[in-house]
């Protein structure tokens, strides 16, 4: 009977996603919005409400099916948006990665050291910390896949030392803590994948590059208040327990956990030189062969350089490395199946047929020239933040720059740091489930986070990190000459 009922209850969510699609079939466009535009905006709408009631794989597929419907791509492109890029390989192998971390227990030694360092132990406040600096670090410097899973494989690991269980609110808020972290992380260093085309589109308009001395004196200090400012919301107002974390003693930890055995020297030294041959492009001169070499192979091309070395080690006579075995216990299907479907979103809101883009470019202009300098800068974060969790974030900067930079000779405004000050808001996107990198996995991690946990705590760590932003570009770096 109980089954029966929870049957009705998905035909009942089944038929509210159809609704909403609907919707879009029958209200007019305003131009220069399409009807296809429309169309897809409401099949967007759906998929979200879809993710958002239910942990069911029904939303994706669903929307798999309802986006070429729309008319704005075929079924064909539609997949290829998804499964034909280089982000679709790197997660199913990065899924792998962190499995063969955990099988070995580099993960589990990881928690297990974090938690057996003397000035962690009896201090809560200071664990989390370190959780999200860890998180920052790895996204900023390596990759922010990489990065979040290999930290949310801690959290799982001291979460299961504490006894605590995947939904409570600790787990909650560390795995969406990390998420948030590699989100901001995607614009702090000039290297990153967002700031690479945010400075790129900056210097075409500009004619010169920006200074990235000024960049990073800008991006690290909102990233470190950032982390404190999450320590102070989960403090006081997401109310949060620490009285498990100061039981954290010693005796907690299986001391197997802490032993560096050969298998596990061979996983640190893989992972090593996997985050080695990823940051070594952003060291070498691009004249060099290496560089040549490591930028054709990209991350896809690295991290299968690493699976064959390993694929050929073994300890005691046996293989350490079974890539089958790990895919087949790794790789979680429906979470991997939604994320693919968020990267095809993106594309399908953006398409020219839609309409959208010019729509924003058409209303927005009009408005900025109306402002004071002042309020003209609050505007446009706010625009930025408000977009930015909508649509993809470099295409937000892209939108929004021509007209911020042309605007700023008129105010009196200094055109390269509000310039900054949208990139780093671009990226502090995390309330939809296309709103960034983090997000698109984030979302799907429906084992450790609920949506509606996302959105009861992000939207006030998205706010207070966009005021953080705000704020340290005004009073430390300048809006005006």
């Amino acid at each position: 009977m109980a089954d029966e009922l929870k049957g009705h209850k998905e035909l009942v969510k089944v038929f509210g996603f159809l609704v909403i699609v609907g919707l879009g079939w029958i209200l007019p466009a305003p131009a220069p919005i399409t009807p296809i535009g429309v169309r897809v905006f409401f099949v967007f709408l759906a998929v979200v409400y879809g993710w958002s009631v239910t942990g069911q794989v029904w939303p994706s597929l669903l929307s798999c099916l309802m986006f070429p419907l729309t008319g704005v791509v075929t079924m064909k492109e539609f997949i290829a948006m998804g499964w034909g890029g280089d982000v679709f390989y790197f997660m199913v192998l990065a899924f792998v990665l962190i499995k063969f971390l955990e099988q070995v227990g580099v993960s589990q030694f990881l928690a297990a050291w974090l938690m057996s360092r003397k000035f962690i132990q009896g201090h809560p406040w200071r664990l989390i910390f370190m959780i999200l600096l860890t998180a920052y670090v790895i996204c900023s410097l390596v990759n922010i896949f990489i990065g979040i899973f290999l930290v949310w494989e801690i959290v799982y690991n001291i979460t299961k030392i504490v006894k605590q269980k995947p939904l409570d609110k600790f787990p909650t808020l560390m795995v969406f803590g990390v998420a948030m972290m590699g989100a901001l992380s995607l614009s702090a260093m000039p290297w990153g994948s967002n700031a690479i085309v945010n400075l790129g589109v900056y210097a075409n308009i500009m004619g010169e590059p920006g200074n990235m001395i000024r960049y990073i004196i800008y991006t690290i200090p909102v990233g470190i208040l950032s982390m404190f400012a999450y320590l102070v919301l989960c403090k006081y107002v997401f109310r949060l327990d620490i009285a498990p974390l100061k039981e954290i003693s010693g005796e907690m930890i299986n001391p197997q956990e802490l032993v560096l055995t050969k298998t596990k020297k061979i996983a640190f030294l893989a992972l090593s030189v996997f985050i080695a041959l990823l940051l070594l492009p952003s060291l070498l001169p691009k004249t060099t062969a290496l560089y040549q070499v490591l930028n054709n192979m990209g991350v896809v091309g690295v991290i299968v350089l690493v699976f064959t070395a390993l694929s050929l080690v073994k300890v005691d006579g046996e293989n350490i490395f079974d890539f089958a075995a790990l895919a087949r216990a790794g790789i979680p299907w429906n979470m991997l199946a939604m994320t693919l479907i968020i990267l095809a979103i993106g594309g399908c809101l953006m398409n020219p047929a839609t309409g959208i883009n010019a729509y924003l470019q058409q209303n927005l202009t009009p408005l900025f020239t109306s402002l004071s300098p002042f309020v003209f800068v609050i505007a446009i974060t706010l625009i930025t933040f408000i977009l930015t969790n909508f649509m993809i974030n470099m295409v937000v900067v892209a939108l929004l720059l021509p007209a911020v930079v042309n605007m700023s000779s008129v105010l009196g405004i200094n055109p390269e740091q509000i310039s900054y000050l949208i990139m780093v808001v671009s990226t502090n996107a995390i309330l939809t489930p296309v709103a960034s990198a983090a997000s698109v996995i984030l979302f799907p991690n429906t084992e450790w986070i609920r949506s509606k946990d996302i959105y009861k705590y992000g939207v006030i760590t998205a706010i207070v990190i966009t005021v953080i932003a705000f704020l340290v570009n005004y009073f430390f770096m300048g809006f005006f000459y």
